[in-house]
């Protein structure tokens, strides 16, 4: 699953509650991951609402994104960042998806997105290292508009990011609006040959807290599980 993109405001951002519960085809010619998940069993690895945090709901996913919806930066060395949140490139596409809305406590600190992307041999770790490569010179740039004919102004900075998975990502990614300033917080989890992405947006101006590390672990660990079956335990 990827983080689907959609419109706020006139500007191209990422859906915390309208994600994708379908599998989408990938493109390129990389081999099948060991651990791969199907759509089926990526549904079944998202947490369900019993096992989330006392006070979270799930609200639901959304509709798959297709290929020309990636959001563009205006720098060529600013669009690994917006590859890994669109979950996708123009060489890499996820294999399978699946995608939940979350809404934390009295609706608190926004609306949260959380999904699980599979990916073929290699390409998980490719999105994500790209990214991360990138962010530091990326505290500046601008997100193209629909119909390539404006550019938001947009801004990153990178944060602290738990210790999960195979390699985790935290940034903030701040957009400025007709409405006024959105601020979306990522965390972006490797484990194998998948990806757990997560952000959360709120109203123009308002603050967007993170998803909570704890329900970030458990999504990893269920997804851990999950892989653990299809390839066994490894050898000592």
């Amino acid at each position: 699953m990827r983080l689907p993109v959609r419109r706020i405001a006139g500007v191209v951002a990422v859906p915390l509650f309208l994600a994708a519960a379908t599998a989408c085809g990938g493109g390129g010619d990389g081999k099948k991951a060991p651990d791969a998940l199907s759509g089926d069993e990526l549904r079944a690895v998202l947490l369900a609402q019993q096992e989330l945090l006392q006070g979270w709901e799930l609200t639901g996913g959304g509709a798959a994104v297709g290929d020309d919806e990636i959001a563009e930066a205006d720098r060529a060395a600013c669009q690994p960042v917006m590859d890994l949140v669109s979950g996708r490139s123009a060489d890499i596409a996820p294999t399978g998806q699946a995608d939940a809305g979350l809404l934390g406590p009295d609706g608190l600190g926004g609306a949260a997105h959380m999904g699980v992307n599979q990916y073929r041999d290699g390409e998980a770790a490719q999105l994500l290292d790209a990214a991360r490569a990138a962010l530091p010179t990326c505290a500046g740039f601008g997100v193209v508009q629909a119909g390539g004919d404006s550019v938001a102004p947009a801004a990153t900075a990178v944060g602290e990011s738990p210790w999960l998975g195979d390699g985790t990502l935290f940034f903030r990614l701040t957009m400025t609006t007709d409405a006024g300033e959105l601020s979306i917080p990522y965390t972006v989890v490797r484990k194998g040959s998948a990806l757990v992405l997560t952000s959360t947006l709120n109203d123009p101006g308002a603050g967007a807290d993170p998803v909570p590390e704890a329900l970030l672990r458990a999504q990893v660990d269920k997804l851990a599980k999950a892989q653990l079956a299809k390839t066994g335990p490894k050898p000592q």
